[in-house]
């Protein structure tokens, strides 16, 4: 009979994402996953397959929790604008006091592994893709609600506020004053009128 597994599958991955967040991918051997996961190698194939497998599944928890994440604060019923601010508020502590100055995950996978490994490339196109969905949601509420008055599509709106969230967490691993990246925030936030 077959041994039951000791772990919860959810736990476990969580751990996992911690390894590859802090190591990379290629950087990751079994034995730190081993060590990192608290379970043995069998068990890290007999779950998952391989490295490769039990990554892209890392990946995917990653990038579901974090957009539903962004999506559920800006669900608040608050102004927009406030939402906007008190996002990029919280991404700047976030950056700024990250011990293992590890970033985005995702920022970090993308450096590593794309454009040379196609499951990271759709994963992270995905993610940028309902990413800017999310924020093209917010402007759009913020159009009709008159606090957003741009020339400019609400799409390219939302790609821009990504690539300033994406900006904010880079610099955050440098920059050591919060006033600075506030800046920015400003800025970001005038440029939607």
């Amino acid at each position: 009979m077959p041994r039951q597994k000791e772990f919860k599958r959810e736990e476990v991955l969580v751990k996992a994402l911690e390894v590859f967040w802090c190591k990379g991918y290629n950087a990751t051997s079994f034995q730190t996953l081993t060590e990192g996961m608290s379970i043995n190698r069998q068990s890290i194939y007999d779950t998952y397959g391989d490295k490769h497998t039990l990554f892209i599944e890392a990946l995917n928890y990653y990038y579901k929790k974090n957009t539903a994440s962004v999506a559920a604060h800006f669900e608040q019923d608050k102004p927009v604008k406030e939402l906007l601010k008190s996002f990029f508020d919280k991404t700047i502590v976030d950056a700024s006091a990250e011990k293992k100055n590890k970033g985005c995950f995702l920022q970090n996978v993308t450096m590593e592994m794309v454009p040379h490994d196609k499951e990271v490339v759709a994963i992270v196109n995905q993610h940028m893709e309902d990413l800017t969905k999310v924020f093209q949601s917010l402007i759009t509420r913020g159009v009709k609600s008159g606090e957003i008055v741009s020339s400019q599509t609400s799409s390219a709106l939302a790609m821009y506020l990504v690539n300033t969230t994406q900006g904010l967490i880079t610099m955050g691993k440098t920059i050591t004053g919060k006033k600075k990246l506030q800046a920015v925030v400003s800025v970001a936030i005038d440029a939607l009128g």
